[in-house]
């Protein structure tokens, strides 16, 4: 399992992540940094659609490719 705390600022930037989501096969999680139980599968565009665009998320990736998350995930991480 990998977490990363992340951030998106544009649209773009959840479009662009969830095309990333949907080329790997691990099980991979937005949840908001306040309630854990507000979680949004990474590969669901209407989901992650839902995330207001500014707030530290939360990101969660469990699976055989989880290795690759810091090489696809990290221009989303926060500063």
């Amino acid at each position: 399992m990998v977490e990363k705390k992340i951030k998106f600022m544009t649209s773009g930037q959840l479009m662009s992540f969830c095309n990333t989501c949907q080329k790997m096969k691990s099980d991979i999680d937005v949840t908001d940094m306040a309630n854990r139980n507000f979680r949004i599968d990474g590969k669901s565009l209407l989901g992650l659609m839902s995330i207001k665009l500014g707030l530290p998320m939360r990101l969660v990736i469990t699976g055989e490719d989880e290795e690759m998350a810091h090489q696809y995930f990290t221009k989303y991480e926060m500063e």
